[in-house]
């Protein structure tokens, strides 16, 4: 009975040793700037690792920051890790703290740094608010007491107002060095390279297998960057509009939709947007297109379809939604601007400047414009933009909203007033 016992015992260790052997560790780097794209991945590989089983997911850190709610869906992933998990961290600053603080085991390599985690507003580079600060403080908070780390440290990372003895003063945020990290209970070990990190932690002569970003990811992913997003969107919606007031299809148009498939690209990597969010982006610029080619004037089609754009946006940036629409509006306003002082008599500033000279003498008083719409009836004027059939025309001193009687009327034909129904103009070609 001992023998067989003995026997048994001995390939039950032989399988395992033979199944430890061929499980690897599969090494994630974290390195550069966290965007949404980063916690795409982290998110991806980690599911991938409920199935497949790996010994552990080691997390090699090497980031300045980042997106704090990318840094936030990071850190949740790794609090609920399928497998062991491990960071090893060179440089993990700001939100890279947090995604080091959430393995299971952290381990820090020489000259390495932790913390100095404040967020900080994207669009003005200052503090965030305090209600900002004191959430995101709460967040490593949480998540160094669920690793059994010194949560005071962890606050003070995010608030100087936290003294720390011997650390810190109240006008400093904690960042600590390697040996300072272990000395505070914020990592566990230090190690002089990510071997010999995973050897003190019993990972010696396991197979390691690095997953990486693909080129595309990588690309998608800097796309996904709000200030690069929120510059795609301002240069995509501003071109289309160029693109209505100049005719035939040219550099405008072309480069408008080539930045929006870029940001809806981002989008896509940011996170992937669902059929309601597809249908809200593509139905705001459905409306918008409605109200620049159809409707004459600026109303309910065109805020309508502004609406939807934001709505989309906001479901699929979600935590960065502010920030890249406050990039967005501010981004816009100034092409819009640069492009009126740089080109005052292109085509499309032409139609919003006043061309004509006022006379100089006592008795060149200029005539006086129609005060109503009917009082256009039988009027000649040109048309401003392309009547598509709905546009723009200058008539008896006035800039008129018309529809064409005949269909398409090209930019600066001459046409004439042919019938008035309450606040509709309509126009034939003179």
């Amino acid at each position: 009975m001992q023998p067989c016992r003995l026997v048994f015992l001995t390939v039950c260790l032989l399988l395992s040793a033979t199944g430890w052997a061929q499980r690897p560790v599969w090494v994630l780097p974290i390195d550069g700037v966290i965007t949404p794209a980063t916690a795409r991945f982290v998110e991806t590989q980690l599911e991938r690792a409920a199935t497949e089983q790996p010994l552990a997911v080691v997390f090699s850190v090497d980031t300045p920051g980042g997106s704090v709610a990318a840094a936030e869906e990071i850190a949740s992933a790794i609090l609920n890790a399928p497998v062991p998990t491990v960071a090893v961290a060179s440089q993990a600053l700001s939100a890279g703290a947090l995604i080091a603080m959430s393995a299971e085991s952290l381990a820090m390599l020489p000259g390495g740094a932790i913390g100095a985690a404040t967020a900080i507003n994207g669009l003005t580079g200052e503090t965030a608010p305090e209600k900002v600060n004191s959430a995101w403080r709460g967040q490593f908070r949480s998540v160094a007491e669920a690793r059994g780390r010194n949560a005071r440290v962890a606050e003070g990372m995010v608030s100087e107002r936290i003294e720390i003895p011997g650390l810190s003063t109240r006008e400093e945020l904690v960042t600590l060095t390697s040996a300072q990290a272990v000395e505070y209970n914020i990592a566990d070990l230090q190690a002089a390279s990510l071997r010999d990190a995973l050897s003190q932690l019993g990972y010696g002569d396991v197979t390691l297998q690095t997953l990486t970003l693909s080129p595309w990811e990588r690309f998608t992913g800097a796309l996904s960057n709000p200030l690069l997003s929120a510059i795609l969107l301002a240069v995509g919606v501003i071109g289309i509009v160029v693109e209505v007031f100049t005719p035939g299809f040219a550099l405008p148009g072309t480069v408008g939709v080539v930045a929006l498939l870029l940001f809806f690209a981002g989008s896509f990597a940011a996170s992937p947007p669902g059929l309601l969010d597809v249908g809200l982006l593509l139905g705001g610029l459905v409306l918008i297109a409605l109200e620049l080619f159809l409707v004459p004037g600026f109303g309910l089609f065109g805020v309508a379809g502004f609406a939807l754009l934001a709505w989309g946006v906001a479901r699929i940036f979600e935590g960065n939604t502010l920030t890249m629409l406050s990039y967005t509006t501010i981004i816009g306003g100034l092409l819009l601007g640069l492009a009126f002082w740089l080109l005052p008599n292109s085509r499309l500033t032409r139609p919003l400047t006043l061309s004509a000279r006022l006379g100089g003498g006592p008795g060149d008083a200029p005539p006086e414009p129609p005060q109503t719409a009917r009082d256009l009836l039988g009027e000649t004027g040109v048309a401003l933009t392309d009547l598509r059939p709905a546009g723009t025309a200058h008539i008896a001193l006035r800039r008129v909203d018309v529809v064409s009687e005949g269909g398409y009327v090209a930019r600066g034909n001459d046409v004439t007033v042919v019938r008035v129904e309450g606040n509709r103009v309509t126009v034939r070609p003179s």
